[in-house]
């Protein structure tokens, strides 16, 4: 008898085991598909990074990419699986401190043309990080230019949860195989506190490569 409830005993311990092995979650964040036709130009996981360190994690071989910020400072805290590419996980984000006035992305577009940005996006709050930000772009380093075409506007709101926001600047023929092509993101409001960011995840530029 004391055999027999030996091997029971056993024989619930694997049973458990294995129902336990079988009910464990598993996190796969499948790689994002670049658009047929398209080249992944430039992304930014922010995975790792510190703020002396502002070149992309992936740039198309030629090209030198970088971004700058003009706010209090800057940081990192935990990032989003939205707009990922590669085998790049959710990460780290990067988090643009107030007071805070922008960010921006240079991104040299040389030997490309049709070119479309993504990020993921959230504010710290809806009164202490910016939930209105205006996106415009520059062509010569010097004038930026805040529509692609007079029917488009370059401003959005930021929710407080992460979501993706994407820009075409197709429309404007300045833009394709430009070594000053740069991209600036201004926060519009909630930007003047001592407390309250604006975060940013998996930053990409997508390009048509000219024949």
């Amino acid at each position: 008898m004391k055999k027999l409830s030996f091997i029971i005993v056993i024989l619930i311990a694997a049973f458990a085991s294995c129902v336990k092995d079988r009910v464990q979650p598993i996190s796969v964040t499948p790689p994002v598909v670049v658009p047929a036709g398209d080249t992944l130009m430039y992304f930014w996981s922010f995975n790792g990074q510190d703020s002396s360190n502002r070149k992309p994690d992936f740039a198309v071989s030629g090209h030198t990419a970088y971004f700058n910020y003009f706010s209090s400072y800057i940081d990192f805290t935990t990032g989003s699986s939205l707009n990922l590419y590669g085998t790049f996980d959710s990460g780290t984000c990067l988090r643009v401190r107030n007071p805070s006035d922008s960010l921006v992305f240079y991104m040299p577009t040389t030997g490309y043309d049709s070119v479309i940005l993504s990020y993921a996006e959230e504010a710290s709050s809806t009164t202490s990080g910016s939930t209105l930000n205006d996106v415009s772009y520059t062509t010569d380093g010097v004038n930026w230019v805040t529509t692609a075409s007079p029917s488009t506007q370059y401003q959005y709101n930021v929710d407080i949860t992460f979501a993706v926001h994407s820009f075409n600047f197709s429309s404007d023929a300045a833009v394709n195989n430009n070594p000053k092509f740069a991209v600036k993101i201004r926060f519009d409001n909630n930007n003047t506190g001592t407390s309250g960011n604006d975060r940013f995840d998996n930053v990409s530029l997508l390009g048509v490569r000219k024949p």
